[in-house]
């Protein structure tokens, strides 16, 4: 399965309508060093830490002390409290918490915790990157 891209314009109405639904997640154990490694890939920005399908935080190459132990886990940077969205939220949400956050990525997190989806945004364009 592929990616297309919608238009800001043509996107929504909801948060579910503009996300990949099966967006990549790590363990809360997956170490600095692993982590490290992943942000090699310059498309990579946002680490979703979950616990099977329990969202657990984010983690981004800023996050990560520029002094961290290489084998420490993600648990103890993982940001809990970052940034997302629920699957009903407007898009206009969307791209309201995206421009505040100043990111192009977003977590989609159901009511019960699970997560189900990453808004990816490319500004430069303005285009919503989403399931084909």
């Amino acid at each position: 399965m592929g990616t297309r891209n919608i238009p800001m314009g043509e996107a929504g109405p909801q948060a579910a309508d503009v996300m990949l639904r099966a967006p990549r997640t790590v363990a809360p154990e997956t170490t600095v060093a692993e982590a490290l490694e992943t942000f090699e890939n310059p498309r990579v920005r946002l680490l979703l830490v979950a616990r099977g399908d329990t969202y657990l935080g984010v983690v981004t190459r800023d996050s990560l002390p520029a002094d961290a132990d290489p084998g420490a886990t993600l648990a103890a940077v993982t940001a809990a409290d970052a940034a997302r969205v629920a699957p009903a939220d407007p898009v206009a949400r969307v791209v309201e918490l995206l421009e505040a956050e100043g990111t192009d990525r977003l977590p989609v997190v159901a009511d019960d915790g699970a997560i189900v989806g990453l808004v990816c945004f490319n500004r430069r364009h303005g285009h919503f990157c989403v399931d084909a």
